[in-house]
């Protein structure tokens, strides 16, 4: 068995992936990876470091105040 990993953010490498889900001895395992920014915040939350509000007005409150409105 063999692994390739392919980047399907360009037109040329979608039409690879299709191709190959044409052919009968290739079987094709989508996967999501998560983006840089995804990946800081599920680190964040896994240390710890998370804003936490009693309620919706006080979220909201804090985001304006963030915002300078």
């Amino acid at each position: 068995m063999t692994t390739v990993i392919i980047d399907t953010r360009s037109e040329e490498a979608k039409k690879m992936v299709e191709f190959l889900k044409s052919t009968r001895y290739a079987r094709i395992v989508e996967t999501n990876v998560p983006n840089d920014e995804t990946l800081e915040a599920i680190h964040a939350v896994e240390e710890g470091k998370v804003n936490s509000y009693s309620s919706a007005k006080e979220l909201m409150s804090s985001l304006k105040k963030k915002a300078g409105v």
